[in-house]
């Protein structure tokens, strides 16, 4: 990574933490930490949705593989976990995790090409989910409140994200994906004698036969889905433990919308002050206090952080492990199609 990138990430980060810090003094950061104080160990049990949570998104990823080619099960949960660890926990724009999700793969199961095309397609059907989900939180919104000049703004957002996924879902279908990060490449100046370029066309077509199978895209997508209304529950369990009475409906309107825009602000690790901010502009909407919305959200991050540091732990574990095998063992050749 570049001294440019490590600066950009750094930026996102600072904005994030300002952010978090400019809520906190607008709702009274004593307020919220004695409203943590009073509930206190009850908070932690929003780690229960983790595991329903991580095997609906690690089955999301392998089911997109083709039917002779799918890694187990347990593997696959753990690459997912992990990369969901980095992605919460370290600065890496959403983006690292899914890097590292798939280099765990590909060291146990040695299938280098599918790996990285349902990568693709995976991160394709994420974006896709949060559309619709957002255009569900938004609908369900609509049903509970009055103003609806909020309620247009977001279905216009909505519309510009629906846009912007059908180009990507164009240019995969069209095959022009490979040509184009041929071309990105060769900007980069990456030499076309790397392996990586024959590599693009391969992955390619891999990417193209996984949209042709729609009913594994679709399947994908539903789970995805599925994630989201489980998570939802969070929402619902968090409210009840500061005696806030948030009802489903309420719930899906938040995590839709927030979660739409916390993928929107990518560039901000974990949608520090973003999603807090939504939690708490949403919640006036549907008439919550601000400093409990603001409790809600810092409580949901701890379903993303406690379980997210063993994982963590283990994916560093597992890097030293491969590091020291290599220097052992080194090997010429590089992971591919297994």
């Amino acid at each position: 990574m570049t001294s440019r990138n490590y600066r950009k990430l750094a930026l996102g980060l600072f904005t994030g933490l300002l952010l978090l810090s400019v809520l906190f003094l607008w709702q009274g950061f004593g307020n919220v930490a004695q409203l943590f104080f009073e509930v206190g160990p009850a908070f932690v049990a929003v780690c229960l949705f983790t595991p329903g949570e991580q095997w609906l998104a690690a089955e999301a990823w392998r089911i997109l593989f083709p039917p002779g080619r799918r890694p187990s099960r347990l593997t696959t949960i753990i690459a997912s976990w992990m990369g969901s660890a980095v992605n919460s926990l370290l600065p890496v724009a959403g983006i690292g995790g899914e890097i590292v999700k798939a280099r765990v793969l590909i060291r146990r199961e040695k299938n280098g090409n599918t790996t990285f095309a349902s990568l693709i397609v995976d991160k394709t059907v994420q974006a896709i989910t949060v559309f619709i989900w957002g255009f569900v939180g938004v609908c369900m919104l609509a049903m509970t409140v009055d103003d609806m000049r909020f309620v247009f703004g977001a279905l216009a957002g909505a519309s510009l994200l629906g846009i912007g996924i059908g180009i990507f879902v164009f240019i995969q279908v069209t095959g022009k994906l490979g040509p184009g990060a041929q071309r990105l490449l060769e900007v980069a100046g990456v030499s076309k004698s790397v392996s990586i370029f024959n590599r693009i066309g391969i992955i390619d077509d891999f990417v193209r036969d996984s949209y042709a199978e729609l009913r594994r895209v679709t399947a994908a997508v539903l789970l995805r889905l599925t994630q989201r209304i489980f998570l939802a529950g969070e929402v619902v369990l968090v409210g009840h433990l500061v005696g806030l009475p948030i009802g489903f409906a309420e719930a899906v309107a938040l995590k839709g919308i927030v979660g739409a825009v916390r993928g929107a602000g990518f560039a901000i690790p974990a949608g520090l002050g973003i999603q807090e901010g939504g939690f708490i502009t949403i919640g006036a909407l549907l008439g919550y206090p601000p400093d409990l919305m603001l409790a809600v959200s810092l409580a949901t991050r701890i379903r993303e952080i406690l379980p997210s540091i063993p994982a963590l732990i283990w994916w560093q574990a597992t890097e030293a492990r491969a590091v020291l095998r290599n220097e052992a063992h080194p090997r010429r050749d590089s992971p591919g199609e297994g």
